[in-house]
């Protein structure tokens, strides 16, 4: 007979955001492409936000959605409380991720579902790590190097979609974007 489990099971949602700025003093890069050709590698002028936790573990700015929240109205909030940055828009919408794990403090498991938007960081801030919640600090680096720190599959996941929407053109607001930051009662 299997040992039934009496652990509780939570459910969680959170936003966040994908952080990026175009560094227009920065060469494109090239990257080797199959057959040994040299091409235009698309981001690499592109810098991402990574927030470093105490842990060490790599991650993107994130929180929980509280009643009467709308996730991009959370997303802006945790980017502005964990990274400081407020001078931000939100110019695309890059779907949810979704995860379980099993918070031991706790003894529960939680299935969490994260809404992530695409946002421009339209500078004269300095980005700073919120230490109450344990970020010991914040880098802007190129797409490439944010995946391989990101140890997280579904994280790396969501910036693979905000590289793509950022070559499909997501540096320029939607027009859903625009709505949604200038109508506060508009959800997504």
């Amino acid at each position: 007979m299997a040992r039934e489990s009496h652990r509780k099971m939570k459910r969680a949602r959170s936003a966040g955001g994908v952080v990026f700025q175009r560094l227009p003093s920065v060469p494109a890069a090239t990257e080797e492409r199959p057959g040994g050709t040299d091409a235009p590698c698309p981001d690499g002028n592109v810098r991402v936000l990574l927030l470093q936790h105490e842990t060490g573990k790599w991650m993107l700015p994130k929180g929980t959605i509280e009643r009467g929240e709308t996730p991009h109205g959370v997303a802006l909030r945790e980017v502005a409380e964990e990274t400081g940055l407020h001078n931000v828009r939100i110019v695309a919408d890059l779907g949810e991720e979704h995860y379980m794990f099993f918070w031991r403090a706790e003894d529960t498991y939680y299935d969490k579902t994260v809404h992530y938007y695409l946002m421009e960081f339209l500078g004269r801030e300095e980005a700073r790590p919120q230490r109450e919640e344990g970020f010991v600090r914040c880098e802007w680096v190129a797409i490439p190097e944010a995946l391989d720190r990101i140890k997280y599959k579904e994280t790396r996941q969501v910036v693979q979609r905000a590289r793509l929407a950022l070559e499909q053109g997501g540096g320029a607001p939607s027009p859903a974007a625009g709505s949604a930051l200038g109508d506060p009662s508009m959800t997504t």
